[in-house]
């Protein structure tokens, strides 16, 4: 029977579990793209968090397909660019929080 960290270490497994996560990232949008439907008229915050979303589908997708292809490069530096958009995206989503808050206090 194989160790653990032989298994752990599969470059298959972990590029299985990334694309998990990238599917479950694509329902989420679906639902934040719902969301976005119902409230559109009173805010536009879920759009914003639609965006977020997308971009973690495209990081986990990027991830799985870096793993699968062996640690390309080029996988890994668009990852890299997709995690700065991503974690720009979500300052400003929490700016505006912060200013829907401001303004209702």
């Amino acid at each position: 029977m194989a160790d653990i960290a032989s298994i752990a270490s599969n470059n298959m497994l972990i590029s299985g579990i990334r694309a998990v996560s990238a599917l479950i990232f694509l329902v989420a949008l679906f639902y934040m793209a719902r969301i976005y439907q119902k409230t559109k008229n009173t805010t536009d915050i879920w759009l914003l968090i639609s965006f977020a979303v997308f971009t973690a589908f495209l990081i986990s997708l990027s991830n799985s397909l870096e793993w699968y292809f062996n640690r390309n490069e080029t996988l890994d530096a668009i990852g890299e660019q997709l995690n700065i958009i991503f974690s720009l995206v979500w300052i400003y989503i929490a700016f505006r929080f912060l200013s829907i808050k401001k303004a209702e206090g």
